[in-house]
């Protein structure tokens, strides 16, 4: 009798777990959907005395200011036609805007109110625009955007055709342990291309094979090479290979017991999981229509290590072939345990030290660490712009040192000398990087720190030249690196998740996602897509011998690459493949792709 009545408060819990869950989880989904309405321009209007006015009904927040920009009107004519509203405006009071001194807003266009943190790049991104084509919709933008600010959204433009690879070829004899990603790398090709000239390597890729390489035969010194690689250390693989169905659990913190009084830091981690889920959620679809069939299991994992011990429990967890989290340190360490002992592959899906790989060999690091970051950018420069003068900002700031070794180190292999010039940071307000810049010849400043204080210094004291500014992963919304220096000083920086929206197949998905969800895509739904489809396609192609073949999956992903190498024998894997995204014109671009 006991035990029944124990076994009857567990499901009775687990319901109410289940049932506050899916509550929390509506909830954040009606949160979502109200913020994306965006202020709306009237189309009612009146004449009074021969002059033709707009008549605007004020909405909760909106100000004088604010309508002045939504109707791009002077607001001292906008005041002189409104009396007493300099004084403020109330909810559903009429405003009446002189139509012949507005800008009428075209058609195709919108507008959108800038919020808190919010810059032109990520507005630009928000609407798929072209920076530039929002900048020249919004005269003086360029010098920044501040909370409030009304701005007009053009309309897209049309699509450009994609360009077809000529017939012309040479051949390649492909070495020991080259693989068709590392190859398409070199050369800078698609992967299509390559199958379509090679009748699609039926065969696989073997050693000595001569395949053919569309386009002319670059020089063999631009060859960008490759991070070392353990020779050995295969993945023990017990049981079964392959299975009829398989299941992947996300262990991600989603808060779902959650206070109003919850830190931002919080709000913003269960927005990242929510996004992550549905990505994961749409991957399980496009699985099936490959024909592997996989049940998601959704876990709320908070920065607790004795979260873990209750879900292993799970009589479920049996089944579960790959975990993607926790993204905590501690509810990691307490999983990698519990994995070990069975065929479970974990994937770490945030940034984390390259310590949790070390003996952890069935376990891979889908981001790219600092170090390996700045190890491709050193390579990507020394491609790029041989013989420029190299400046190096040390910030001396413990948590950048690794990333200034890293790239030191790589540019003395790559140059046999160091051929950097490095400007220690001893007092930001003595930093002057003027006298470092050489006139005539290309420099290329490198500043691997997220420290505020030194970047700005960075940018008030670089000066005039032919200078390519190099920043961290954080750079990319970073509110004090302006518009105009982003331009003038063609910043780049490395992104470890980055989603053409120009490719038609991330258009798709995206109207897909907003279709079955009622919201925008960001970057954290692109990646639980990308990491779910990935490792499906391993199970499908490879079953549970899959982290034996990582350079082999073939998987058609949204923002993230896979590249995986063995970090030791007896250690996981990290994925060393980045973005490096760069400026010109006012545009962001992917330039090593």
């Amino acid at each position: 009798m006991k035990e029944n009545a124990e076994r009857n408060r567990i499901k009775r819990e687990n319901r109410i777990m289940k049932y506050t869950a899916l509550l929390c989880y509506c909830v954040i989904v009606m949160l979502f959907s109200a913020c994306a309405s965006h202020a709306q321009i009237s189309t009612r209007t009146e004449t009074i005395n021969g002059v033709e006015y707009v008549l605007h009904t004020v909405t909760k927040g909106q100000t004088l200011y604010s309508l002045s920009k939504l109707y791009q009107c002077d607001i001292n004519d906008l005041s002189a036609a409104n009396p007493g509203s300099d004084a403020g405006l109330k909810e559903g009071q009429v405003v009446r805007v002189p139509k012949a001194k507005a800008t009428a807003v075209k058609p195709g266009q919108r507008t959108h109110e800038v919020k808190k943190k919010e810059t032109l790049f990520s507005i630009a991104k928000q609407y798929d625009v072209e920076v530039n084509d929002l900048i020249a919709a919004n005269p003086g933008s360029d010098q920044g955007v501040k909370k409030g600010q009304m701005l007009i959204i053009p309309g897209p433009k049309p699509k450009v055709e994609a360009i077809v690879l000529d017939r012309d070829y040479f051949i390649h004899k492909v070495q020991a342990g080259e693989t068709i990603y590392s190859i398409t790398k070199k050369y800078n090709i698609p992967q299509e291309a390559l199958y379509q000239l090679n009748d699609g390597l039926k065969d696989g890729l073997k050693a000595e094979m001569e395949i053919r390489i569309p386009g002319a035969k670059p020089a063999e010194s631009n060859a960008i090479g490759v991070l070392p690689r353990a020779t050995d250390g295969k993945v023990e693989v017990r049981g079964p290979m392959y299975e009829k169905r398989y299941d992947i659990a996300l262990m991600l913190p989603f808060y779902a017991n959650y206070k109003d009084t919850m830190e931002s830091r919080d709000k913003k981690l269960r927005e990242v999981s929510v996004q992550m889920m549905r990505g994961a959620m749409m991957a399980a679809d496009t699985l099936e229509k490959y024909g592997l069939k996989a049940n998601v299991h959704i876990y709320d994992v908070l920065d607790n290590k004795k979260m873990i011990a209750p879900i292993v429990a799970k009589s479920e967890m049996n089944e579960v072939d790959v975990v993607i989290g926790p993204t905590f340190k501690e509810p990691l360490k307490e999983l990698t345990q519990w994995a070990k002992n069975r065929d479970t592959h974990v994937v770490v899906p945030v940034q984390q030290p390259a310590t949790v790989l070390l003996q952890s060999p069935n376990m891979s690091k889908a981001v790219a660490g600092p170090t390996t970051q700045w190890i491709t950018t050193a390579r990507y420069i020394h491609k790029t712009y041989p013989g420029a003068q190299m400046v190096l900002v040390n910030s001396k700031n413990l948590d950048d040192m690794k990333s200034v070794s890293a790239f030191k180190d790589e540019w003395k292999v790559l140059t046999g000398d160091s051929m950097i010039t490095e400007v220690v940071v001893a007092e930001v307000s003595s930093l002057n990087l003027k006298d470092k810049i050489k006139a005539g010849k290309k420099n290329i400043v490198v500043v691997p720190t997220n420290d505020k204080k030194v970047i700005n210094a960075v940018f008030r004291t670089l000066g005039d030249g032919d200078i390519v500014v190099f920043g961290n992963e954080s750079w990319e919304d970073m509110e004090i690196i302006s518009v105009a220096n982003r331009n003038k000083y063609r910043l780049h920086y490395p992104l470890t998740t980055y989603y053409d929206t120009t490719d038609p197949m991330v258009s798709k998905w995206m109207e897909q996602y907003r279709k079955r969800y009622r919201s925008e895509p960001g970057k954290f739904a692109a990646l639980g897509y990308d990491l779910v489809l990935f490792y499906g396609m391993g199970l499908k192609q490879f079953g549970h011998d899959f982290p034996n073949h990582m350079e082999e999956i073939k998987a058609k992903t949204i923002g993230d690459q896979f590249d995986y190498y063995k970090t030791g024998s007896e250690s996981g894997f990290e994925n060393k493949y980045i973005h490096i995204i760069g400026t010109s014109d006012f545009e962001e671009k992917q330039v090593n792709q």
